[in-house]
């Protein structure tokens, strides 16, 4: 009996030990998992597809998460997320369905995981409400954003090429002479008189003198020549317009600000096949 009484106890201690090394590596093994699975680079959809549907930049750079959150990168639990006026840094929390919270320009948003999607929603009582809610899709495509980063703004020009390409980059004729113009996507201008470079307005930053319209500026960097226009497509034609500097009435005379509008120089030119 005595013999039987210590043999039964240590069968149960070896199955319990064992039984709790499966559990302890099954739960070690679950938040692995998740940490890897979202690893990658997330771009916002409320951003880069309004963006190129629209053909619209400056309309769409004033959502208060594109000042913080206009891609993240995700490493296991890290996050980085980049804007157009800050970059920020957090730890993922695996263990809740917030997985991070952005306290920022514009007030408190949660990033939450739903399917394949992240998103990003403001938290309630609010000083500025902001009722829309704000997706996130993997892009690999996007990946190639974060190479080269701006010392200041990390990703700005990045950005700025990026929409060089997916907005302007193609061939045109121009309505006066019937020439060809050619935007490149790398950003090189052909055969527009005086100028060889160009490149859209990506908003980054704070100062924007341009009254929230969207601006591309070819330069010549021979003789340092530049212009600012202000472009927009309608239908297959894209028209750009000269920017000038307003003029405002300070003591009975004409002052010279700092600030732009719009000329009365405007040049049409229009899409051909890219």
């Amino acid at each position: 009996m005595m013999r039987n009484a210590i043999y039964i106890p240590m069968i149960c201690l070896f199955l319990s030990c064992n039984s709790s090394q499966k559990k302890e590596n099954t739960e070690l093994e679950k938040p692995q998992s998740n940490r890897t699975e979202l690893n990658g680079v997330w771009g916002l959809n409320n951003y880069f597809d309004k963006i190129l549907t629209d053909k619209q930049i400056a309309k769409y750079r004033i959502q208060p998460p594109t000042w913080f959150a206009i891609l993240l990168e995700i490493k296991n639990d890290s996050l980085t997320s980049y804007g157009s006026i800050i970059e920020l840094n957090y730890k993922l929390n695996y263990e809740s369905d917030t997985l991070a919270v952005f306290d920022s320009f514009g007030g408190k948003y949660a990033l939450l995981r739903e399917s394949d999607e992240l998103l990003l929603k403001q938290f309630p009582n609010q000083e500025n409400i902001d009722s829309i809610n704000y997706v996130f899709n993997k892009r690999n495509d996007l990946e190639n954003l974060l190479e080269n980063q701006d010392r200041v703004h990390k990703i700005s020009s990045s950005i700025t090429d990026y929409f060089n390409e997916k907005l302007i980059s193609g061939k045109y004729e121009n309505t006066k002479d019937n020439k060809t113009v050619i935007f490149e996507k790398n950003g090189d201008l052909i055969n527009f008189k005086g100028f060889n470079k160009y490149n859209v307005r990506n908003y980054f930053g704070t100062s924007h003198p341009h009254k929230n319209l969207d601006v591309i500026t070819l330069t010549n960097p021979e003789n340092n020549e530049l212009k600012q226009f202000n472009w927009k497509f309608e239908n297959d034609k894209l028209i750009l317009t000269e920017f000038v500097h307003e003029k405002m009435n300070y003591k009975g005379e004409k002052v010279i600000t700092d600030d732009f509008v719009l000329g009365n120089n405007k040049i049409e030119l229009k899409l051909k096949n890219h």
